[in-house]
């Protein structure tokens, strides 16, 4: 729009008395709405993956138990002089042992965990949120 149409527009229309007010007391109450539903679906979502995280874990934990891997390490700090002698079998039976599957679970399920809480101390602070280092935040 040119300059003179834009001047011609703003001197013929005129505001009604408190109309300003009005709309900005509106989007205020939009913008705290909008805070607090991203605050309640981050809470949500953050007991939805913690509950998660507890599932997974026990599971890993059973897992862990029934193929014997904590065996493994216990054996390793019971009689480490004879495993570091026999290291590369020692490492490959741990690698065959371990309850890969239920660890990379429990390990997805704490990363989106952390990143719901982030994402909800984001929404809660306003965007300022930055991690506990800032520096270290991604």
């Amino acid at each position: 729009m040119n300059e003179k149409l834009q001047n011609l527009f703003t001197s013929c229309v005129t505001a009604p008395a408190g109309l300003q007010n009005c709309i900005m007391t509106r989007v205020k109450k939009i913008a705290r709405r909008k805070i607090f539903e991203k605050i309640a679906a981050g809470s949500i979502v953050s007991i939805l993956f913690a509950m998660a995280l507890v599932v997974v874990g026990r599971q890993t934990l059973a897992e862990t138990a029934v193929s014997g891997f904590g065996q493994y390490i216990s054996l390793f700090f019971s009689s480490g002089g004879v495993m570091l002698t026999n290291w590369r079998d020692f490492a490959w039976t741990i690698v065959e042992s371990a309850p890969v599957t239920g660890l990379a679970l429990c390990l997805g399920a704490t990363g989106m965990f952390i990143a719901a809480i982030r994402w909800t101390g984001r929404a809660w602070s306003g965007g300022r949120f930055n991690g506990a280092i800032g520096k270290f935040a991604v």
